[in-house]
């Protein structure tokens, strides 16, 4: 009896107690944590992007220092490549100044 009361008493005890695990929006929404659960890189760009956006703040990725240390010529080559296969990465992840009609500069 007095085992089953020690064992009752101790299992409200642990039922009560609340748990350690807090999350915050900021927590739940950062790089790191996104990264650490399998969401993709662009996925973690795309959440600091709107993160910024709402906030007014500016972003500062990866992918925006992928020339900072690179050579002139480097970056003309890449450019080249860059203009004729637009698929590849310019650099430029969701800062593109996207117009919704048709121009000259199109062409």
């Amino acid at each position: 009896m007095k085992n089953k009361i020690l064992f009752l008493s101790s299992l409200i005890i642990f039922a009560s107690l609340p748990a350690g695990a807090e999350l915050t929006v900021d927590d739940v929404s950062s790089r790191e944590y996104l990264m650490n659960h399998g969401y993709a890189e662009a996925t973690a760009d795309i959440v600091e992007l709107s993160k910024s956006a709402v906030n007014g703040n500016k972003a500062d990725l990866p992918i925006y220092h992928k020339y900072d240390n690179k050579p002139l010529i480097y970056k003309w080559i890449d450019k080249a490549f860059i203009y004729l296969d637009p698929a590849l990465d310019n650099g430029r992840f969701m800062r593109e100044d996207t117009k919704f009609s048709p121009s000259v500069d199109d062409l």
